[in-house]
């Protein structure tokens, strides 16, 4: 009862600011600051109460985090905090929000609403942030240009992460990239050079991009053939594993109906993808189109992303002491610890239902685990030295994980690792029309 007179009171509180902000005139962008900082505020208060005296004001507020979801994520604050008590709450919050997530469809885009005047670059990609849990980061200045943040009137409501992401950059004159090697969207300055922009399609959580189509023609064997390259980008939070196009749905026709036949092996289908860039640059050879035609009317390309579907996170208690955890059909056994100077080697074991392709998908994602070295303070040591696979068998794969010059000893970490609950195959189709030919 407690509980749910302080949430009543709370939207009362919340209502009554939004009236107020209302009642003074204030303008959209006001009003979304009005709302930001009163989550902000919830928050804070919320995170005070995680080591209050009383263990029930305790769980109130941690049960009441963990209700607020996703989009308090950005204002929790670090693991470490002033108490042991308070770091092992906030590490729960988390976890719970992000398992909480797992039964969403992953082939639907995050969303986007900002209604506002006059708002700046760097508050509109904050707000993206918050919204989509995407992370981004401005480049510019690391690239040797001036990071300007310019003003300018937003209308978005409900616009998938990408469409919202290109539109603010339109109006800011800046270019996102997904080549960052830190698993984040970047901003860059924009190419003056580049008067054009190149054909894009959203498709649920990608961006697709025709780069570029061109043809070629082989004098010593007497042959022509063409290649259309694109580049497929996806949202940063779901890392994907695997990318497979699917060679005999290829599509091509020319301006004349004509069909433009598909050059692609099986072989050559299947892209390992991995998280440092959120997006891969895909190719697809076709014959030569008839020297007649000057347009591809239509070009097609059916694909399947495979990608986790919920996160398990294992807390093991010593990173020095053997342990196996399970939670449900999936299991995680710490080996334990090899340290060579000022590298440790962490042996970890992971155990998956099943084998067969299904087996292989799990395979090719748990090169995408996450996992990371935690202090009784919640301060975090991440890993750092790179991996290696150390065996295969049946359900098991064995992995060594390297951690470079870790302050202290083995003795005084946890290990947190994460990985897929499960893992589900998407479709990903999409099509391109009247491609001007070179």
């Amino acid at each position: 009862m407690i509980a749910t007179i302080r949430r009543r009171r709370f939207s009362r509180w919340f209502s009554a600011l939004l009236f107020a902000a209302a009642s003074a005139g204030l303008g959209p962008a006001s009003a979304q600051e009005a709302t930001d900082a009163a989550l902000r505020d919830r928050v804070a208060q919320l995170v005070e109460r995680l080591d209050a005296e009383k263990p029930e004001a305790r769980d109130a507020a941690e049960a009441a985090l963990k209700k607020l979801g996703a989009k308090i994520l950005p204002l929790l604050p670090d693991a470490a905090g002033p108490s042991k008590e308070r770091s092992e709450r906030l590490a729960r919050v988390r976890e719970a929000i992000h398992e909480a997530g797992a039964d969403a469809d992953p082939s639907s885009p995050s969303k986007v609403t900002i209604q506002a005047q006059g708002i700046r670059l760097s508050d509109a990609l904050q707000q993206i942030q918050k919204q989509t849990g995407n992370p981004i980061t401005d480049l510019r200045e690391q690239y040797g240009a001036e990071a300007t943040n310019p003003s300018f009137d937003l209308a978005l409501k409900d616009v998938p992460f990408f469409q919202a992401l290109d539109e603010v950059a339109r109006l800011a004159n800046v270019a996102p990239t997904a080549f960052t090697g830190d698993g984040t969207v970047g901003i860059m300055a924009a190419d003056a050079a580049a008067s054009a922009k190149p054909p894009a399609e959203y498709v649920g959580p990608f961006r697709v991009t025709l780069k570029q189509v061109a043809q070629q023609r082989d004098f010593q064997a007497g042959t022509s053939s063409a290649n259309a390259m694109f580049e497929i980008s996806w949202e940063p939070r779901i890392r994907p594993m695997l990318l497979a196009i699917k060679a005999d749905a290829i599509e091509v026709k020319d301006d004349q109906g004509r069909v433009v036949k598909p050059q692609v092996t099986t072989e050559s289908t299947d892209v390992v993808l991995r998280p440092e860039n959120p997006a891969a640059e895909v190719n697809i050879n076709l014959a030569a189109p008839d020297p007649s035609a000057v347009k591809l009317a239509t070009l097609r390309v059916k694909a399947e992303m495979t990608l986790p579907a919920g996160v398990k996170t294992f807390r093991f208690p010593s990173l020095a002491q053997k342990k196996t955890i399970q939670q449900g059909d999936v299991g995680v056994t710490l080996e334990g610890v090899e340290v060579d100077e000022q590298v440790w080697k962490v042996g970890v074991v992971l155990s998956y239902p099943g084998e067969g392709p299904a087996f292989e998908s799990y395979r090719q994602g748990l090169f995408n685990n996450r996992l990371w070295l935690q202090k009784a303070d919640g301060s975090k040591f991440e890993q750092n030295g790179g991996f290696s696979n150390t065996g295969s068998d049946g359900g098991r794969l064995g992995f060594e994980y390297l951690f470079v010059d870790a302050p202290g000893k083995p003795e005084d970490y946890q290990l947190v690792y994460e990985t897929p609950s499960r893992v589900v195959a998407v479709p990903l189709d999409f099509t391109f029309k009247d491609v001007p030919l070179p």
